[in-house]
Formats: C-alpha cells, structure tokens, sequence
C-alpha cells in the first residue's frame, strides 16, 4: 500500500535521511484508528466531498500537514492555550461518546504528532488530533458568525473554509473541479431560498447540538467568560450576586498571581 499520492506533491517532504529505506519509511502510510467527536467525523467526510479528497484520510492529513505550516505562534495557540470552543468542553463525562475513523497518515506525520503531544503536555495523540480539528472547525465557525446578514454570514463562513482546504491545492485538478460543483450546487440553493423564503442552515451550527438546557449546564461549569452576563445567566444569579461574586473575583484576578498568569498568556500569543 502507498499513499505517496495526491497529498506529498502538494506538501515539503520530511528532511532528507542518511538512508533510502529511512527515507521510505518516513512516506510509508500508518493506519490508527482515531476516537474523534461526532461533530468532527461529520465535518471530516462532508468537506472531503466538497474540497474533491480521495477520502477522508487525505482530508485529515490535509489538516494535520496544516498546523505543521503554521506559524510558530499559531501553534502555540492551536496546542498551548485551552479554548472554550463549545458545550462539549464543559460537558460530563460520556455526555458526548466519541467515534471511531481508521485513516492512515504518513509516518513523519506520526511522529509530528507524537512530538507536539509530549511537548505540549496533550493526553495522546488521539486528542491532539480533535484539537487540530477543533481548532480549524472553530475557525470555520466564527467566520460564519461575522456579518449583518446569512447571506454574508454563510458566505464568510464558506470562504474560511475553502481557504483552509485550499492551501497549497491550488494547482490540484480535482480541488478546481470540487469548487465548480459546490459553487453550483450554492448557487441553486441560494436560488431556492430566495424563490421559497426557506432560512438556509447557518453554517455556525454545531451538528451535534445540545438542547437549551444542556448548553445553560455545560456553560454554568465553564470557566470561561465568568464575568459575562451569559455566564450569570447560566448559574442563575441575581444582580445584586453577580455584583458579589464580581468583587471576590476581582480581588484573585488583581492579585500578582492573576497578573503573571495574563502575562503569559498574552506572551505565548503575541510574543
């Protein structure tokens, strides 16, 4: 079996070894099977369909070569900092079971992952790939949130996208003839809806969505956004509670511990 097919013409290769069979192994294809979220197979096999993948192991490679590329400061982002990306975060355990996808990546790739996991501190391998997905999905999603109107909101949403999927696929016959099918397909839709006044799906929704409930749950355990009106909804709170919990807050949040740990924060991001 070889994958030294679509996706390493359109990638560097792994640096030169001292020897042929090294240099093999490296491109050699490795099959694991992933335990990813539901919300991340979904979007892995429709945007193989609509980006023209073979398969959804490409598709997946495609984003791993992805935060590869990334700037060193993108990087400590998508690994280093926690992120509240959704209900999922704050969920209990078992809440949202995880899925199965046997895909094969390259063995350098392999060992990319390997290596950002111990050095980052990740659980495993396995969730430093949802993390790569999470964070690329998110960048989708807050697209699709940006803009006065769905159409603006939908038609951000499809140009992050395709700008995730399209790097370095520019000269790749079945990514043009993919977006030639999925612009037509846009097209007639955006037809439909003006014809019928049907709302279109807005892309920002979570297709594994919880209910009200559940999301009010998952928010009141987050740690995130604590002083937002959200978060005081959430748990509950009168005014006059929110104001108390504030004041404790502030007092850790004005402390020298709070103010050193802001400035790492803002010096993994900015420095």
């Amino acid at each position: 079996m070889s994958i030294r097919l679509p996706d390493l013409a359109n990638w560097p290769l792994p640096p030169h070894q001292s020897s042929a069979r090294e240099n093999v192994r490296l491109l050699s294809p490795m099959s694991h099977t992933w335990e990813l979220m539901h919300i991340h197979l979904l979007w892995l096999e429709d945007c193989t369909i609509r980006y023209g993948f073979d398969n959804v192991d490409e598709t997946l490679r495609h984003l791993i070569y992805l935060s590869n590329s990334e700037p060193i400061k993108n990087k400590r982002l998508i690994f280093r900092i926690k992120r509240c990306l959704h209900c999922h975060v704050g969920a209990r355990g078992g809440q949202h079971p995880k899925v199965s996808l046997t895909a094969s990546v390259h063995q350098f790739q392999w060992l990319y992952l390997q290596n950002v996991t111990d050095k980052c501190g990740i659980a495993s391998v396995e969730k430093c790939v949802r993390i790569i997905c999470d964070f690329y999905q998110s960048r989708v999603k807050e697209a699709a949130n940006t803009g006065e109107s769905d159409e603006e909101r939908v038609g951000a949403g499809r140009r992050r996208e395709r700008e995730i999927f399209g790097t370095r696929r520019l000269e790749d016959e079945r990514f043009a003839g993919a977006l030639s099918k999925w612009d037509s397909c846009c097209e007639r839709k955006d037809r439909e809806k003006q014809q019928s006044h049907l709302d279109m799906k807005d892309l920002a929704d979570d297709p594994a969505a919880c209910s009200e409930q559940a999301s009010i749950s998952a928010m009141a355990r987050c740690q995130v956004g604590r002083g937002s009106a959200s978060y005081a909804v959430a748990v509950g709170e009168s005014v006059e509670e929110t104001e108390a919990r504030r004041a404790k807050e502030r007092v850790i949040e004005e402390s020298e511990e709070g103010k050193k740990n802001r400035a790492f924060i803002h010096q993994v991001l900015f420095m």
